[in-house]
């Protein structure tokens, strides 16, 4: 009688133990961001200026999101931006960064963020503060050629990083996060931004990465040239362009003339920050 007793105790502790486990894996769930909607948007801009600045690039946002379901307002972010067209090459599945992969570009530019806090500002805002690690790879192939010339050959990476304290601003109450949870996906976007007065080289970074335009939703196909190979143009492909923001014209009142040197476009007078503006799609794990 002991023993069954026992048996039975045990058998309830480890059903108790098993509902507990179900509850903790319940109430937290780690959402994935959609690599192929979520965008990045790169401004070199001037503090204080409320111009958003020169639009550089727009690039992929990838990685996850993990939601707390008893608390909507306690979010971990873990978010990766990387040059357009780059995903099969960088990313992992499920958004994290390649181990020891490197991009098809002669120099590029990777963030990856992640979230140490979440709180409320007194607006209401949902503020993510975390550490983001930005690399800026070059691989420049040798310009020295000469008669003993034999071919290609493998050029190592140099890859040169820094480390910074990044404060994203979200403007998404609990209750838009709470039905986010009950639909299965929602969308967030956010702001934040990084000093350069402690980083000067990363303005050079940027500017000197190839950043490819991001087309959404691309879909090539290769007509039928088997009539004529003469017409032959290659694959035929459609897909939204998300195109940087255009800057603001300077009206000079000359378009043509001898002295004409073409459009001004506003720069900021002094480039000390960068923005980063986000807008991540994220789905609920299946």
């Amino acid at each position: 009688m002991k023993s069954a007793s026992q048996l039975v105790l045990l058998l309830g502790l480890a059903v108790v133990t098993v509902f507990a486990v179900a509850s903790v894996s319940a109430q937290n769930a780690k959402w994935q961001i959609d690599a192929g909607h979520s965008t990045a948007s790169i401004f070199l801009a001037q503090s204080g200026d409320t111009d958003s600045g020169i639009n550089i690039a727009v690039a992929i946002g990838a990685g996850t999101m993990e939601l707390d379901s008893a608390d909507p307002s306690k979010l971990s972010l873990r978010l990766n931006i990387i040059p357009a067209d780059e995903g099969d090459a960088l990313l992992e599945p499920h958004g994290t960064l390649r181990a020891g992969a490197y991009a098809a570009l002669s120099r590029y530019t990777v963030m990856s963020f992640q979230s140490k806090s979440a709180v409320r500002d007194p607006s209401g805002e949902l503020q993510l503060t975390g550490d983001v690690i930005i690399s800026y790879v070059e691989r420049e192939a040798p310009s020295d050629w000469n008669i003993a010339y034999s071919g290609p050959t493998v050029i190592t990476p140099v890859i040169k990083s820094a480390t910074r304290t990044v404060t994203f601003t979200f403007d998404k109450s609990p209750s838009e996060i709470a039905y986010g949870q009950k639909v299965g996906w929602m969308e967030i976007t956010g702001h934040g931004k990084i000093p350069l007065e402690d980083l000067p080289s990363l303005r050079f970074w940027l500017s000197n990465s190839v950043w490819p335009t991001l087309v959404q939703d691309r879909n090539c196909y290769t007509p039928n040239y088997s009539v004529s190979m003469r017409d032959y143009h290659g694959a035929v492909c459609t897909g939204n362009v998300v195109e940087t923001k255009p800057r603001k014209r300077i009206a000079d009142g000359s378009t043509s003339g001898l002295d004409y040197s073409g459009p001004r476009y506003e720069t900021p007078q002094k480039i000390n920050e960068v923005r980063l503006v986000l807008d991540l799609k994220m789905r609920e794990p299946r």
